[in-house]
């Protein structure tokens, strides 16, 4: 990938470790311009960093052999950078008062500019709602990019259902690319820089910190036109990413608990304060005036004997159902995935599944 001069100059400033995102913006100003004005910065970053890491930060800059280690690094792992100055650029996060100066990206960079839902939700969700989160992920691919994290729990089942309908995904990382976190998530993730994009704001191989992933928050909730919470807990990371898409503007939905479910506490508070109550994929279309088909796909051979099986076993173990079956666990893997993707039954953990009641 060719950058220009002033992409350069971002990539470069973006890879200076001692610099934190507000040391950047400080010397790049008002964003309009790619140079950062070292001198007018300078006692600001002395205060910040000190005198001696200020002049190691100036050196580093202006260093011809470090500028081509960095565009090497990230050539060399196929990593593509857009810039706040780059065409692919998405203007819904130039909106925001802290759009990312640099997109470490792995995919379809096309995507950025597409038109793009949130879904994102708790690591901790019932089945239930993690069945529903598939299903209407999948729906919202339809007409949307589906943009959420890549966290186990309703993160994961988001992405998992709108790829699973053949939709678009965007995953954005509380980490560089490089690394992968959740190790469980290693094949998800590959199919995403595959089939979809994913994306980051940090350099190639920084491990996920802490304070990664509330600053990762605003980038979802930036990019999308509307955010989905499918689960939270009255403290949840996702009620992080309402905040932003409120302060952004964006429509914000939820959906709705009983009392007393603290997975859900917290979108029982959203839905008090000014989200979207939603039950199905109609309560978000509506509110973008779209219409959406009903399309009821009869189960193959394959899935209506799986579920008869799964009913019989007892404790939903896959190995019980691929005996009751006459077959390898390995040959019912596919019809296990096919039948999660559909809404019909959803993993429980420790190779069990259970049917999803509707």
């Amino acid at each position: 990938m060719t950058y220009t001069q002033e992409e350069i100059n971002l990539i470069v400033l973006s890879d200076i470790a001692e610099l934190t995102y507000k040391a950047r913006r400080a010397l790049l100003s008002d964003l309009s311009s790619a140079s950062p004005d070292f001198e007018k910065c300078k006692n600001f970053l002395i205060k910040t960093l000190s005198d001696g890491v200020y002049n190691k930060v100036k050196a580093s800059f202006y260093d011809a052999e470090y500028r081509r280690e960095v565009l090497r690094l990230i050539e060399e792992n196929g990593v593509k950078c857009v810039t706040y100055f780059s065409d692919f650029y998405p203007e819904s996060l130039k909106n925001t008062d802290s759009p990312p100066i640099v997109l470490y990206c792995k995919g379809d960079v096309s995507l950025l500019k597409s038109d793009c839902f949130a879904v994102v939700g708790s690591r901790r969700t019932l089945p239930k709602a993690l069945a529903e989160c598939k299903k209407i992920s999948g729906e919202l691919s339809e007409k949307f990019t589906v943009v959420s994290g890549i966290a186990e729990g309703a993160d994961s089942a988001a992405l998992e259902g709108a790829l699973g309908c053949g939709g678009k995904v965007i995953s954005v990382l509380a980490n560089g690319l490089g690394k992968v976190y959740p190790a469980i998530n290693y094949n998800l993730q590959q199919r995403i820089a595959e089939k979809g994009l994913l994306i980051s704001e940090y350099p190639y191989g920084y491990p996920p910190k802490p304070y990664y992933f509330p600053e990762r928050n605003r980038i979802i909730a930036g990019l999308s036109r509307g955010v989905l919470v499918v689960s939270a807990g009255i403290k949840s990371g996702a009620l992080i990413t309402a905040e932003y898409a409120f302060e952004y503007d964006r429509e914000v939905f939820a959906f709705p608990y009983s009392s007393g479910v603290t997975s859900g506490a917290g979108c029982n508070k959203l839905i008090k304060t000014n989200a979207h109550l939603t039950e199905n994929i109609l309560d978000i279309f509506a509110e973008f005036g779209l219409d959406f088909n009903v399309c009821d796909e009869p189960l193959e051979k394959a899935e209506l004997e799986f579920l008869d099986a799964l009913q019989a076993s007892d404790g939903g173990f896959l190995y019980d159902v691929a005996q009751k079956l006459g077959k390898r666990v390995f040959d019912i893997l596919p019809v296990a995935s096919a039948l999660e993707i559909k809404g019909l039954i959803v993993k429980c953990g420790g190779n069990r599944y259970s049917m999803v009641n509707r």
